[in-house]
């Protein structure tokens, strides 16, 4: 099966596309940032896009990940030393990752031009753009193409229900 329109998996792989835009532009700011050691009214804007982003697009989306492909995938292959056990482990991360970059922007809104705390959210916001880079794509190259091939087409139908559904 490939990535069309008949690929269960295909909302969350495009998802997945559009996600990765958002990070270069995240990833570009910073850079600038790091070059600059400022923060501009432009810097700004991306970075509160990309708390906006975080909390209303890939939060609910690692929800929707974890409660309509984890479980069915744990069902069929279990959990432990699993890819189930890697994507489960990895969104806690992402989570964790994210109250950093979160907290990390806080300090820069009171403190806009500190080059420490600059270096810190950069720290982080790295760390993310990176970690999700690699994360989709394990999720893309491994974990959607397991399921394709364990999963019954019973399975398959209930994901494709529950990320369908609005």
């Amino acid at each position: 099966m490939d990535e069309t329109s008949d690929d269960p998996f295909a909302p969350l792989i495009g998802v997945h596309e559009d996600f990765v835009d958002k990070l270069t532009e995240l990833e570009a700011t910073l850079d600038e940032m790091m070059a600059t050691r400022e923060t501009r009214e432009g810097n700004e804007i991306i970075l509160d896009e990309a708390v906006r982003f975080f909390a209303e697009e890939l939060m609910p989306h690692l929800r929707l990940e974890d409660e309509a492909v984890l479980p069915t995938l744990e069902n069929a292959i279990g959990r432990y030393g699993t890819l189930v056990t890697v994507v489960m482990y990895e969104h806690e991360e992402i989570r964790r990752g994210v109250a950093k970059f979160d907290e990390a922007r806080e300090d820069l809104r009171r403190d806009p031009n500190s080059w420490p705390v600059i270096q810190e959210l950069n720290r982080h916001g790295i760390f993310l753009v990176q970690f999700l880079w690699d994360h989709f794509r394990k999720e893309n190259t491994s974990l959607f193409p397991t399921a394709r091939k364990v999963l019954s087409a019973d399975a398959i139908r209930k994901i494709t229900e529950q990320i369908s559904a609005p």
